[in-house]
């Protein structure tokens, strides 16, 4: 404001020069006028140095010089109206006074960035002034001379006020600026460091702001960032996919419309691959409203976005063998049932046989390598439109397109076994890869999911039932097997409340003296509309519907209860379940029964099937029950996968040859050399041999001379009932030696 200051007063001088010339004293007039130009040029200088050594900062020297150089001025303006005002006319009054008035006003306004220099250059002009009005000894002066006052009191709160609310907003911007600072730096920070990238395009749509990450992850320059629009920069790293194309679609819309958009996901091709990116922005707009570009903010989604997918892959895969899992089977096959059977399909439904075996000897992590193995034959058995699910633990499924008969499920399954003729290397062993598969074709079987795959079930079931290592498929006669099975699982949950069950014995003799030492208890069942049931289709049922732990407890308890009246030499035999044996309290039950007779009598019977599940936890129960004082028998050893390892695993006391190697040991030089085999172990391991199923004579002959130790079958007697098992020791007592006799002569 200096120069148009300067002007002012020169200006201003030239004025009442003119007006006051020849008024007055003309030396003093010249005189102040020289004063005046001459203080008004040194302000000039002043502020000329300074234009050429510009500063930011005033020193408290440079201030005391200018509030001097306002206090001089001022005086010099209040002296011309102390000298001139009393002696000139009116009018000449009336014009110094208007031009003293706007010169006080004036300068105190540009002077009000320091108020000390505003307030002496309003007193020095003002006072004057005041003093001048009163050598007038006008009366009507004297009230100006308060107006005056009223205004130079205003004039310099003003000042001050003007002052404090100038210096307020120095400080202000002051600060403002401090923290303009202190977010660049946080910005630079976070654009160098954080995962997230900020962006700004302008109208033209290329980027005005781009972070050294952005030029990193694009692997451009500056130059190149802003040769190119930000659309052909991102439209030439967008992968040549269908999601792809569709993310980017949905982020041109918003463009196009103007609309804002949050975290809308787009892969882009960086320089460190494919990475997912989460865009959010808003339009920006000028002071009239116009569009004027866009700013808004990248994060890196690509840890996220693989671990969504994962989380994805995982609902609808078996992560073990990565093929689809149940859900994902059942919405497929829903997804074919939709609009009813359009073309004809098969469900199959495949059980790994012998895998729990595996599962126990070679350990949990041989058994994974087994199942990713099948699956892996069974995807190179499938055709490009069949679908391979893993249901859960060792069962598996198939969806087979386009089967249009019998004869084509043969074909395709014949295929799927054909894959499984080689064997699985597991653990340096070479281990069978063998399945069932049970077959149910669509729309013949059925027209929904639950149908089908309760078909499908019921011909695994029948499957591994007959032979194992093979297929079966629906037929209508498998239903009538179903429903069996739903009557005797209804009428087994009251079989035991309704005394429906019973036990008989079969006598066991020792091979040697033809002596009598013991009975199996064997479970009967007699239902009374469906008559005699087989233990080999009722216990299994059992054991699913899970009342064989009370059905077990009852055969221990019936059978030591009768066998209290039996002579001490004559031990009982009782088989126990794998359900049994699981059962934590299984022990204490045993205990409980077995309280009557002494546990020396008692010998406990399991089959591999017990042991299969659990072996360690088994076993451990076995060595309990062996320090309580009972026997325990490994029945029908050597027809199981696992047979020796059990041996290794616990010293049992007993080992049942099954009857089917008895039953051939006639005909058959294999069951024999098996036979030799199993009695010759046991012998080196201390255990006695009880042959089963001996049914004639030379059976049994053949059987003594090779050292088994006692026998049980047809031979001796059939079951009989509780009732007769006295009986039947005392005349086998008497005539011991007579059949003795008769054996050894043929």
């Amino acid at each position: 404001m200096t120069p148009v200051a300067v002007l002012i007063n020169v200006i201003a001088v030239a004025g009442l020069a003119a007006v006051l010339r020849g008024k007055g004293s003309d030396t003093f007039l010249f005189g102040w006028m020289a004063a005046v130009t001459l203080a008004s040029v040194v302000g000039l200088r002043g502020w000329w140095h300074n234009r050429l050594n510009p500063k930011l900062t005033a020193s408290r020297r440079a201030v005391r010089r200018l509030v001097l150089h306002a206090a001089i001025l001022g005086t010099l303006w209040g002296l011309l109206g102390l000298e001139v005002f009393p002696r000139v006319g009116t009018g000449e009054q009336f014009f110094i006074g208007m031009v003293v008035s706007g010169m006080m006003c004036a300068g105190a306004f540009v002077l009000s960035s320091l108020p000390m220099a505003g307030t002496l250059w309003t007193i020095t002009m003002g006072g004057p002034a005041g003093l001048a009005l009163l050598l007038t000894g006008d009366p009507m002066h004297r009230a100006l001379i308060t107006l005056l006052v009223a205004y130079m009191v205003f004039i310099i709160l003003g000042v001050w006020n003007a002052a404090r609310m100038l210096g307020a907003r120095l400080m202000a911007e002051a600060k403002a600026d401090n923290q303009h600072e202190v977010i660049r730096l946080l910005l630079r920070d976070f654009e160098d460091q954080a995962s997230d990238l900020l962006w700004e395009i302008d109208q033209h749509g290329r980027f005005t702001h781009a972070s050294r990450r952005l030029l990193r992850q694009f692997d451009v320059d500056e130059a190149e960032l802003t040769e190119q629009t930000a659309v052909e920069l991102i439209e030439a790293r967008i992968p040549d996919s269908p999601e792809a194309r569709a993310c980017w679609g949905r982020i041109g819309q918003h463009l196009a419309s103007g609309a804002p958009f949050r975290d809308l996901v787009l892969p882009i091709r960086c320089a460190n691959g494919v990475r997912w990116w989460s865009l959010s922005a808003r339009i920006l707009v000028d002071s009239s409203g116009a569009p004027m570009g866009w700013r808004g903010v990248a994060s890196d989604h690509t840890d996220q976005h693989l671990a969504r997918r994962r989380l994805e892959w995982m609902a609808h895969n078996d992560p073990l063998t990565g093929l689809v899992n149940r859900t994902t089977f059942r919405e497929r096959l829903q997804e074919l049932l939709a609009d009813g059977v359009r073309k004809p399909f098969a469900v199959v439904y495949i059980d790994l046989d012998g895998f729990k075996q595996i599962n126990d000897e070679l350990g949990h992590s041989s058994g994974d390598v087994l199942l990713q193995t099948f699956g892996d034959r069974l995807l190179e058995g499938a055709r490009r439109d069949d679908m391979v699910a893993r249901l859960g633990g060792d069962e598996f499924a198939l969806l087979l397109r386009q089967i249009n008969s019998e004869a084509d499920a043969h074909t395709v399954l014949a295929r799927f076994l054909d894959s499984l003729t080689e064997p699985c290397p597991v653990a340096q062993r070479q281990v069978p890869l063998r399945a069932s598969f049970g077959v149910a074709l669509a729309p013949r079987d059925g027209h929904d999911i639950d149908t089908l795959m309760r078909k499908a079930d019921l011909a695994l079931y029948t499957a591994k039932h007959q032979r194992g290592g093979g297929y079966c498929v629906y037929h209508p006669r498998l239903s009538e097997h179903g429903r069996r099975r739903g009557l005797l699982e209804s009428a087994l949950r009251l079989a035991l409340e309704l005394g429906e069950f019973r036990l008989v014995y079969q006598p066991q003799i020792d091979a040697g003296t033809w002596t009598l030492c013991g009975f199996e208890a064997l479970l009967r069942w007699r239902h009374p509309e469906l008559g005699e049931i087989s233990p080999t289709e009722f216990v299994p049922i059992a054991e699913s519907i899970g009342i064989m732990p009370r059905l077990g407890q009852w055969v221990l308890e019936e059978a030591c209860r009768e066998a209290t009246s039996w002579p001490s030499h004559l031990s009982v035999s009782v088989n126990v379940s794998a359900v049994q044996l699981r059962d934590t309290r299984f022990l204490a039950s045993v205990l409980l029964a077995t309280a009557p007779i002494a546990a020396p009598r008692i010998e406990l019977e399991v089959t591999e099937s017990a042991l299969l599940d659990d072996i360690t936890g088994a076993v451990a129960t076995l060595h309990q029950l062996r320090r309580h004082g009972y026997r325990v028998a490994l029945d029908d050893f050597g027809t199981g996968y696992s047979a020796l390892s059990y041996l290794r695993r616990f010293p049992f006391d007993v080992l049942k040859i099954d009857r089917s190697f008895v039953r051939d040991l006639l005909a058959d030089e294999e069951a024999l050399v098996i036979v030799d085999t199993i009695l010759a172990m046991s012998r080196a391991l201390n255990m006695t041999t009880v042959a089963e199923g001996v049914e004639s004579v030379e059976e049994a002959e053949m059987l003594r001379a090779r050292g088994c130790k006692v026998l049980q079958g047809f031979v001796v007697s059939e079951p009989m009932p509780g009732r007769d098992v006295l009986s039947f020791a005392t005349a086998w007592a008497n005539r011991a030696v007579t059949r003795l006799h008769l054996l050894a002569a043929g």
